[in-house]
């Protein structure tokens, strides 16, 4: 057989591969990049970060990760928290620029940051939230993990606004905790909800908190739910969304307005309109 025979072989080959690795599969984490007008899509199942174009059309960002969960993009680098690791991606080129262990960690689940030079993640398992300076890729500095006791952590959002993270919790009666990273060293609880297993959360340009919860929407299936300032223990929730599938680690585009959220059970993204216009230069950190 001659090279370029071998070659057409080869590629006939790796097609069904390359098409299946551009299919949604087990989506977790979403992340917009505004200068490039894309979505960012972690694949729990596939392996995978999977770009999403504005025509709803999918291109492998990178394959390196094994078991990508929660997902942040700052100052060009592209976070993936990977079974036990936090993983940094040059935005770019995707070629990995960072590989960091966590000591003991059980199950990183969700990440943000303070849009500057430090990261924020929570571990389910472990029930604790862990910062890490990233302002030095070759030496980040992984600081004192804080307890959130007995609620299990998922969600995190840094509310810039309050200087405070902002974390959702699992289970029954789940919750909104509020934690200063600087002066706290226990969150506290800012919205007892009604519903079951908050996944994600995030922050419009109102300073309104969405949450996508798995259940106990008053709906069949999961939901969307906005909280609007000022936040009370017993804030009612606005309904966003009905009937999704297991909505994962969600995020806002402040280049759209739109509240992105991965659908894990249905292997789907939708798009959700807040009523925040669209900021052409609220997204500039993210590069």
């Amino acid at each position: 057989m001659t090279r370029i025979a071998l070659l057409y072989s080869f590629l006939l080959a790796a097609w069904p591969l390359a098409g299946a690795a551009q299919t949604l599969n087990g989506p977790e984490s979403i992340e917009y990049h505004p200068r490039l007008d894309r979505t960012l899509v972690s694949n729990t199942n596939g392996g995978n970060i999977l770009a999403r174009a504005s025509d709803g059309s999918l291109s492998v960002f990178t394959s390196a990760p094994g078991n990508p969960y929660g997902i942040e993009l700052l100052a060009g680098t592209l976070f993936v928290l990977d079974s036990g690791f936090i993983r940094g991606y040059d935005i770019d080129s995707a070629v990995q620029v960072m590989n960091l262990q966590m000591p003991g960690a059980g199950f990183l689940n969700g990440i943000t940051s303070n849009g500057i030079d430090t990261l924020y993640v929570t571990d389910f398992t472990n029930q604790t939230i862990t910062e890490v300076d990233v302002g030095d890729l070759e030496n980040p500095a992984i600081g004192t993990p804080v307890s959130t006791n007995s609620s299990t952590p998922n969600g995190v959002v840094f509310d810039r606004a309050q200087n405070r993270l902002l974390i959702a919790t699992w289970g029954g009666s789940a919750k909104v905790l509020s934690l200063d990273p600087v002066t706290s060293t226990t969150p506290a609880i800012l919205i007892q909800t009604t519903l079951s297993n908050i996944d994600g959360i995030a922050l419009d340009c109102n300073g309104a908190i969405h949450v996508a919860a798995w259940s106990s929407c008053g709906a069949s299936g999961g939901c969307l739910r906005r909280f609007d300032p000022p936040f009370t223990l017993n804030s009612p929730a606005q309904v966003v969304a009905n009937g999704l599938s297991s909505p994962a680690d969600i995020d806002y585009g402040h280049s759209t307005g739109n509240i992105a959220v991965p659908q894990f059970g249905n292997n789907t993204v939708s798009f959700h309109a807040t009523g925040c216009e669209a900021a052409i230069f609220a997204g500039d950190y993210e590069r």
